[in-house]
């Protein structure tokens, strides 16, 4: 048994690296490369607006379903799913069916949508392509690159020990992505906030990825996942739409940054107790007096 969990582990790794590798090669790509851009006009909300499809979104597209396919890759991986697959191919073979205690062991919410897992890889992703042609120099470019090859390596890692919620390393790993989940939302939203571009276009960015990251931090919460797709969904929209209201404000990027990664804890935060269905006063008053908190540190020390 141990000898095949080892070699689960090793074939884990391995489409994990080879995954990074292929990454990487995609952004070093995009400063290198140049494809023509293409120009759409449309009229939103009674403004025009036009958007243009440049090489940074192909690339952000291709490396997206890239690194989601990585995900599934990592995730089949695991030793809970082979056993799935095994006990289903022995039911196959027999006729017979599971035992239901077996059964319920593999069949969890998060086994049964591979989905749930892709978050996280993604938004990197997205966070990468709309951070790297921002870069002063190469040297700075040469940083961002080596640190989004980390971030996705202990991504992948991540999501390979938060599989199973008995398996050892489980809580360490779930600490370490919610901390990189964390840091991805404060560098997208310093990003976003500093580029000033429309707010249909800066309030789409950060609710699509925000909810991306939201599904990160709310998986855990073994609900079903029409739940943890509709409470992401709307932490997402919360995030975009406080986006569109502090574009109107003459904000720092690093202020605005940081206002929107303390409405994003809460949201988050506030979304894991109502799906446990823990909404209570204590909770409210908690989330409450750290908003105060933090927007006051904000306001003394942020320029």
């Amino acid at each position: 048994m141990r000898s095949d969990l080892s070699t689960t582990l090793i074939d884990y790794r391995d489409r994990a690296s080879v995954l990074i590798w292929v990454v990487l090669l995609g952004l070093a790509a995009q400063r290198f490369l140049a494809l023509p851009a293409r120009s759409f006009t449309t009229t939103v909300l009674g403004s025009p607006i036009t958007l243009t499809v440049t090489d940074n979104t192909i690339l952000g597209v291709l490396l997206a379903g890239l690194v989601a396919s990585g995900a599934e890759a990592v995730v089949r991986a695991h030793p809970r799913n082979l056993g799935r697959r095994a006990q289903r191919n022995r039911q196959g073979s027999s006729g017979n069916l599971l035992v239901a205690d077996v059964r319920s062991s593999w069949d969890t919410p998060e086994m049964r949508g591979h989905w749930v897992f892709w978050g996280l890889p993604i938004a990197l992703i997205a966070v990468a392509v709309l951070l790297l042609p921002l870069t002063p120099s190469t040297v700075y470019w040469a940083i961002g690159l080596i640190l989004i090859g980390l971030a996705l390596g202990f991504s992948m890692a991540g999501i390979y020990y938060t599989i199973d919620p008995f398996q050892p390393g489980y809580r360490r790993a779930r600490l370490g992505l919610n901390a990189l989940t964390y840091a991805a939302a404060l560098v997208l939203f310093l990003v976003v906030y500093r580029t000033r571009v429309r707010s249909i276009v800066s309030a789409t960015e950060v609710l699509m990825i925000s909810g991306l990251l939201a599904l990160e931090l709310l998986r855990g919460s073994e609900r079903p996942l029409v739940l943890v797709a509709l409470y992401s969904g709307i932490a997402g929209l919360v995030l975009g739409q406080a986006t569109w209201a502090l574009n109107y404000w003459r904000l720092d990027s690093l202020t605005g940054g940081l206002v929107l990664l303390v409405i994003f804890y809460n949201v988050v935060g506030l979304s894991q107790h109502g799906l446990q269905g823990r909404i209570r006063r204590r909770v409210l008053l908690e989330y409450g007096l750290i908003t105060l908190a933090a927007l006051a540190l904000i306001w003394e020390f942020a320029p």
